[in-house]
């Protein structure tokens, strides 16, 4: 499967679960290596690096990752909807 049709599974699944998702596009202004998909819900965000099953994010991702993480933002990497959905209920906003 395509990483481009997992992301928008995995968008889907964010939409049914009342996140509001945004898919980040890499450009020349943009700081490289951040996660795939920002999603908000009530003031929260979190961020999703989307992988094809078996593949792992680069070096420069999982810095960008932890330091999202160390500013205070959950943060996954996920390879389909229902892993999606386990994280973002996992961060759920009551």
């Amino acid at each position: 499967m395509l990483e481009k049709t997992i992301l928008a599974r995995v968008q889907a699944t964010a939409r049914s679960l009342g996140w509001y998702p945004i898919k980040i596009h890499g450009n020349a202004y943009q700081l490289a290596g951040i996660p795939d998909c920002l999603v908000l819900k009530q003031g929260r965000a979190a961020w999703m690096e989307v992988k094809r099953p078996g593949q792992k994010p680069s070096k420069l991702q999982v810095i960008r990752m932890g330091e999202l993480e160390r500013a205070g933002c959950p943060v996954a990497v996920v390879t389909s909807a229902q892993e999606a959905k386990e994280f973002l209920t996992s961060v759920a906003i009551s």
